[in-house]
């Protein structure tokens, strides 16, 4: 009897206990200030949605309200970290959509295409080489770490097959553009870094490998390879995949450019859109930040004009993801204005653009991953 009564009293300590404990944590949360950042997943955290009967009718509402209670969780670092941490001590091969591969490269997977929106972008591309016969449009397609990095992959994760993708691709543009075989280009160079550890992007050595063996596909005459020097302008890079995955953080990476070792380097570019302009294909300032591969170009933009020195008369437009951020600066000695468009934040037609900038040459460089997702180029190329 007097054991009963104990375990009784002792289940309602323990119910009393835990009451409080949320009660203390509920306190908490009210107390501690939203954040709108998190620095270590770098990313923009649900805020306190805004009640309306319309948003409560459709169900907005309460999901808006469950991702703002999840994001501004009390300590959410440290519990995901500590989240990380068992799933870590459990042999766990990815983390939050991210492969956890050999000796910590992180890897996302490979994204299989909607046979719709991949159709709508290769007909808007061979419709686009149609109305404008005489320019010369070069595909670079990159293929993403997974594809390349294979080897690395965690045991018998299974990825699609990129390579069979882009041979798809190539067969359905045919010969309406000039295709460059970025994968056999890369594949010669495995034993060098292409790809960060911690970030979805190919290296600024990879690109330039693409760049220096695909130069006569873009018209670029004469021998490239070397005309560029390397200088490491990062030592302490962290990429998005390991803010994603909370894997790799302590993991720091350089970032270098490439600069050309002869000729007058000046530029303008003109970020049409912001109206604003620089006089360098780089933003220092962005190394201060978490998202430092936006070194290159500043990051991602609508339209960007770059005008240059260089004696060449042909113009460039390329039509990108943030995969050719760092490609670009290979470009400038050898277009007299190279015109970037991301589709993904361009509401202009290719008709004005083409004709504003009287374009000479075009370039479509993306990684395989957003090429294959996009529902936005087909848009541009084709004005709808």
């Amino acid at each position: 009897m007097k054991d009963r009564k104990r375990k009784g009293q002792i289940e309602n300590l323990i119910g009393k206990l835990f009451i409080l404990l949320l009660f203390v944590f509920m306190l908490v949360n009210i107390a501690v200030p939203d954040r709108e950042i998190s620095e270590e997943e770098n990313r923009v955290l649900e805020m306190r949605p805004s009640l309306s009967m319309g948003t409560v009718m459709n169900g907005d509402f309460m999901e808006q309200w469950e991702n703002y209670q999840s994001d501004q969780f009390a300590g959410r670092d440290f519990w995901r970290s500590f989240k990380v941490a068992l799933d870590r001590l459990g042999g766990a091969r990815m983390e939050n959509g991210v492969y956890i591969g050999k000796d910590g490269q992180l890897m996302e997977e490979i994204e299989v295409p909607d046979d719709g929106q991949l159709e709508a972008n290769l007909s808007a591309l061979r419709q686009f080489t149609e109305d404008w016969p005489d320019i010369r449009t070069t595909v670079m397609l990159i293929p993403d770490a997974a594809c390349i990095l294979s080897d690395s992959l965690p045991a018998f994760a299974a990825v699609e097959d990129q390579r069979q993708l882009f041979g798809v691709a190539e067969q359905r543009l045919g010969d309406s553009v000039n295709w460059v075989d970025t994968v056999s280009i890369l594949n010669n160079h495995t034993s060098d870094k292409l790809y960060y550890k911690t970030d979805h992007h190919w290296t600024t050595q990879a690109a330039f490998y693409v760049f220096r063996e695909s130069a006569s596909s873009l018209g670029i005459e004469g021998e490239v390879g070397d005309g560029f020097v390397s200088y490491t302008v990062s030592d302490d890079f962290n990429g998005v995949l390991a803010a994603k995955s909370g894997i790799g953080l302590s993991e720091k990476e350089t970032i270098d450019i490439y600069a050309p070792t002869q000729g007058d380097d000046d530029v303008v570019l003109s970020y049409v859109d912001e109206r604003r302009k620089t006089t360098s294909l780089y933003d220092s300032s962005k190394l201060e930040t978490r998202d430092q591969y936006s070194v290159f170009l500043g990051g991602n933009a609508s339209v960007i004009d770059i005008k240059t020195v260089s004696s060449s008369q042909k113009r460039l437009l390329v039509l990108k993801d943030s995969f050719a951020n760092c490609f670009i600066p290979f470009l400038a000695p050898y277009y007299r204005e190279i015109v970037v468009v991301d589709p993904r934040y361009c509401s202009g037609t290719m008709e004005d653009i083409m004709d504003t900038y009287r374009i000479t040459d075009v370039l479509v460089l993306y990684s395989g991953n957003t090429f294959f997702t996009d529902n936005h180029l087909s848009g541009v190329l084709t004005g709808e």
